[in-house]
């Protein structure tokens, strides 16, 4: 890009971050904010200066700075295009918090959510729906990233809920006739006597009656006992709850039952829901609904143990896997009929049926009642598992509050230390928190800046708050007496950023109580899977070199209370490749003494062949002290497992890069986890022979506490190799190659190999081999690669694949990792010998239409991908539960039937399951390309995809029942027109990945002839909810780029 352009467009984005605010952006922020922006920093160094303020300083026609409150200021240049913006931004309120987008990692790339929906967008349901959410699957609790000492207002609960307001321009003051409301509704019941989805309340209302329901009706409908139930339906053996997300859209109203329907009598079965709504209904069988006789049925001990499990699998049990899981772990059979009759649980268990029509696959949560003991258990116990990171209790009549847990799974922290791996100290980085502490500390700069505020410490003591004056006299911070140094010496503890100095007495003042109502913002957390290395030294090294100092990613695994310290593992993704810092931790502690060392020009016997992969990697065991120390340790574990085997071997939180134990080949076998679908789906790595393979979570067990130490120092015994001399096809081997290589090798026990090369990079090993199998001889012509090279199949792949020579330098080991893409064989069995005839029998049924919403109305929607404003994608908030589980059992089906048949011919606009990256969707073909490629539209996600035809496999009719979720949308309020990039970007950064509301102007008929699923078959508006005091509207935003939205085109 010529340098005059580059920096043209670097002025221009950097005066629409620097217009946004009124008050300017303070220099140490402006990264972050032109960073949410445009994707990525302001390239200062590319543009040929050292600073950023150099660089600034030399463009005074659109930034001026001044130094305002301690600390330098950046200000946007009016000129004339943007005046009017300027002149807008001017009529804005004061802010007291200076105005942020978000502080992230520079080169932060979105690591998507594997684990729950996201927060659906309503003022009312935020807080609920998380406090839902970390009863039944645990998870964050509080309402929201946001460490303002300005106490949540409970008024806001009351607010008609987001997704039944109106655009500004609708909005009206419509009069609320009460009986007039009451007695439409209860005609609209006697309708509708079966039940109804609150959600399409009012829907149906406006039909019947050419009116809109009145929001507050939606509200007063709980205590309009007289008129409808929204029912829980403890008489009828069965309560509906709210899938997820606490909302009154997400209920069931009914008729009033008859006073004669409060005990249990066959009138009540009129009155369940009909068989088109239990399969969609997460039910929790209630305890005045069992008989007594039914209670006894079942023994305490298979109560128990059925609770226990589902208190370690938090995340829910599939109930098919309860009988297996439950022998596993007590050795006694489970009562099969239980799953028959799963009210026989009522006490401790919530049961789901994402699948509908298939009540065979329930899935089991532990019930909120269980959760509740747990709570106040832990409650009674005064728990202090997560103490101040300066290691002292506070002193003082006032304790600040807890910090609250940021609700997005992948927060932006600083690690500012780490003491061990069970106390590290971050600070949370991004808007909502650096804006509360900002407008704190202004607030005390000014308030100590008085003279008559100068309040020395008349006593200080040890674990007081202070504030503390910095050596300049201007900041103040709040801080923690540590130590006493000397008479006139003290060590503080800045409790806002994490780290200790040492200062005068003289600069310690009386904290005023104002400023104590905001959370200490450093706090401590703990990294998973290092419990039992925490001080270790070599782990600690590590840890300072990667990670302190830095911005790094933080996952908090589920479930976490707030009493809890938070159990994280760590990444950096400012690389090319992300780093799993808790991974590379773990790794350290590998002594690869124990492993034989691999010298070029030696030949090494008693080679044990585990793997054959198509990307021409072969695993190989060499003999080795680790390799018979680990086989004795695996005996042991075996014996461990029979006799000692509790609920407590389960994995309870996996997460990538923890290290296991899985069933392989009838025996337990240390794995790595690689992926997590759905928490319940894991796709992990046999690290001891190279094998990947795709497992449920409930296979998995713990390493005993009695052998993690000794496991952590032996390394992996599964070797990287590569057949020396060979060319590598552009393609891969051929699954005939594969197979004809699987026939030589695996089994034999008299292999050699003679190392020809090692290369190291980034921690992996690649051996270049000659392999020689079955024979004692040691010439070249009598090894695998020349009886190889001379086969009639390698000369065919050869001559139809472009053949990329082997380098054997650096390059090419950059793209191996232990999850290298491969031969996958199939660990468990899967049912598919008359797969192909049942389908080529009668033609696979489609799945029933999405039912769109209807103009005017408001509904939840996640937005997966968005081009422009004329061109984005949503996703209904209300399937997305069942989205993320149906994507979970594809990735189990299609990984181990890795023999399914490819389909003979790829047809243009078949569906298909089609495997892109590491996930299977369902997805339509647009187009058949060169080169084997094909053209796919992904029908759940809405994205234009190119993929291989080997991807491909028949989408079988269990993932047939679920209608496509992709809806493609554009944008209401704005003419439509051709959008430039800069609009496209700031529209994409606005709406990508996110949970908000969208009101359905438009719905387009007939957008799906000839299976077009990708055409726009709504107009929306679209709103972002995720603040306290206002909703933003996305069609503002854009209406305010005025003419640098059109194109030049």
């Amino acid at each position: 890009v010529p340098y005059f352009f580059r920096m043209a467009d670097c002025e221009k984005m950097l005066r629409a971050v620097l217009q946004s605010s009124k008050n300017g952006v303070s220099i140490r922020s402006l990264q972050s904010d032109y960073r949410s922006l445009c994707g990525e920093s302001i390239p200062f160094k590319k543009l040929g200066f050292s600073t950023l303020e150099e660089y600034l300083q030399s463009i005074p026609s659109v930034v001026h700075l001044e130094h305002r409150m301690g600390e330098l200021r950046c200000f946007a240049v009016v000129c004339k295009a943007t005046a009017h913006i300027a002149e807008l931004v001017a009529r804005q309120k004061s802010s007291k918090k200076s105005r942020q987008f978000q502080a992230v990692n520079g080169m932060m790339r979105f690591k998507p959510s594997t684990r729950t929906p996201l927060r659906q967008p309503s003022v009312s349901g935020v807080s609920n729906w998380l406090s839902n959410r970390s009863r039944s699957h645990g998870g964050y609790r509080g309402f929201s990233t946001s460490g303002d000492y300005r106490q949540f207002d409970q008024k806001l609960r009351s607010i008609t809920p987001v997704e039944h307001r109106s655009p500004p321009s609708q909005l009206a003051s419509a009069s609320y006739d009460l009986d007039l409301v009451q007695s439409r509704l209860i005609e609209v019941l006697e309708k509708h006597s079966s039940g109804l989805w609150m959600s399409k309340l009012p829907m149906v209302f406006s039909k019947m009656f050419g009116q809109q329901l009145h929001p507050q009706a939606l509200i007063d409908l709980e205590k309009w006992t007289h008129i409808c139930s929204v029912i829980s339906i403890l008489t009828f053996q069965i309560t509906v709850e709210q899938l997820h997300i606490t909302n009154q859209s997400d209920r069931l109203i009914y008729p009033p039952l008859p006073s004669a329907l409060k005990a249990p009598s066959p009138a009540a079965s009129s009155l369940q829901p009909g068989p088109d709504v239990l399969p969609h209904l997460k039910v929790t069988i209630s305890p005045c609904a069992a008989s007594k006789s039914s209670a006894v049925s079942v023994s305490d001990d298979v109560r128990q143990g059925v609770k226990d499990l589902l208190c370690k699998l938090s995340y829910g049990l599939w109930a098919h896997a309860l009988p297996k899981l439950f022998l596993d772990t007590y050795k006694i059979p489970f009562p099969e009929h239980i799953l028959n009759d799963l009210s026989l649980l009522h006490d401790i268990c919530t049961v789901e049926y994402p699948i509908p029509h298939d009540k065979k696959k329930a899935i089991l949560y532990k019930s909120d009642r269980t959760d509740r003991e747990d709570s106040d258990s832990c409650e009674n116990q005064q728990c202090r598992s997560c103490p101040f990171p300066s290691g002292l209790e506070v002193e003082g009549p006032v304790v600040p509050p807890p910090l609250v847990f940021p609700s997005e799974q992948y927060p932006s922290v600083l690690i500012t230390d780490a003491k061990s791996c069970n106390a590290v100290t971050v600070r949370y980085v991004g808007k909502n928190h650096s804006n509360a502490q900002e407008a704190m500390e202004d607030a005390m700069g000014t308030f100590y800046s008085q003279s008559s505020t100068h309040l020395p410490l008349s006593d200080p003591v040890v674990g007081r708050l202070v504030a503390v004056r910095g050596e300049d006299e201007e900041e103040v911070a709040r801080g923690q007496v540590m130590e006493f140094m000397t008479p006139s010496k003290v060590k503080v503890y800045y409790v806002d950023y994490g780290f200790s100095v040492e200062t005068s007495v003289t600069n310690l003042l009386e904290l005023h109580q104002d400023f104590i109502s905001l959370p200490l913002q450093a706090t401590n957390v703990q990294l998973a899977g290092l419990e039992a290395f925490s001080s270790h030294p070599q782990v600690l090294s590590v840890l300072d070199t990667l990670a302190i100092g830095k911005i790094l990613l933080m996952e908090t695994l589920d479930p976490c209370q707030q009493n809890e310290m938070p159990v994280v593992v760590l990444y950096d993704t400012s690389q090319d490749e992300d780093l799993n810092i808790n991974s590379i931790c773990l790794k350290a502690l590998q002594d690869e003494r124990m492993n034989s060392p691999l010298t070029v020009n030696v030949t090494y016997e008693d080679v044990c062949i585990t793997n054959v992969c198509s990307d021409g990697i072969i695993y190989c065991q060499v003999p080795s002290r680790g390799a018979s120390r680990l086989t004795k340790l695996l005996e042991e574990i075996e014996a461990f497992f029979i006799s000692k085997m509790t609920s407590e071997s389960l994995v309870s939180r996996p997460f990538s890069g923890k290290f296991c134990l899985a069933r392989y080949k009838g025996k337990w076998s240390r794995v790595e986890i690689t992926d997590i679908h759905d928490n319940r789906v894991i796709e992990v790595l046999f690290i001891d022979f190279g094998v990947p393979a795709t497992l449920e979570v409930t296979e998995l067990r713990e390493i005993p506490p009695l052998f993690r130490k000794v496991f952590a120092i032996i390394p992996p015994q599964a070797t990287q190799c590569r057949l020396a001399d060979l060319s590598i096809p552009k393609e891969g081997w051929s699954p005939e190659t594969v197979q004809w290589v699987k026939e030589a090798v695996l089994g034999s026990k008299a292999s050699k190999m003679k190392v020809m090369k090692v290369d190291e990079h980034k921690g992996n090993r690649l051996v270049y081999i000659y392999l020689f199998t079955g024979i004692d001889s040691q010439e070249l012509e009598d090894c695998l690669n020349h009886q190889l090279a001379q086969s009639d199949h390698w000369q065919k792949l050869t001559k139809n694949n472009t053949v990329t020579s082997v380098d054997i330098g650096l390059r090419n080991i950059e793209e191996l990792t232990l999850s290298s893409p491969g031969f996958n064989p199939v660990i468990k069995s899967m049912p598919q010998a008359d797969q192909g005839t049942e389908e080529s029998s009668q033609p696979l049924q489609m799945p029933p239409s999405l039912e769109l919403p209807q103009p005017g109305q408001c509904v939840d929607v996640f937005v997966p991908v968005a081009y422009h404003p004329g061109y984005f994608v949503l996703q209904p908030w209300q399937g997305f539960h069942k989205l993320v589980v149906l994507m979970g059992e594809m990735v189990l089906y299609y990984n181990q039937a890795s023999t399914m048949a490819i389909p003979a011919e790829i047809k243009k606009g078949e569906v298909y399951a089609a495997k892109i990256d590491k996930n299977w969707y369902r997805v339509v073909v647009k187009g058949i390309l060169s080169s084997g490629l094909v053209s796919v539209y992904e029908l759940d996600h809405g994205k234009h995809e190119v993929v291989h035809s080997a991807a491909f496999r028949p989408l079988i009719q269990e993932f047939r029942y679920f209608p496509f979720q992709a809806i493609a949308a554009q944008l209401a309020g704005l003419p439509q027109h051709q959008w430039s990039e800069d609009a496209s970007k700031v529209f994409r950064n606005h709406v990508e990945k996110r949970a908000l509301v969208a009101q359905v102007d438009h719905v387009h008929e007939g957008s799906e002839v000839k299976g077009e699923f990708w055409k726009c078959k709504l107009t929306v508006y679209l709103v972002d909810t995720s603040m306290e005091d206002r909703d933003v509207w996305i069609h503002t935003i854009m209406e305010d780029l005025g003419g640098e939205s059109f194109s030049a085109a």
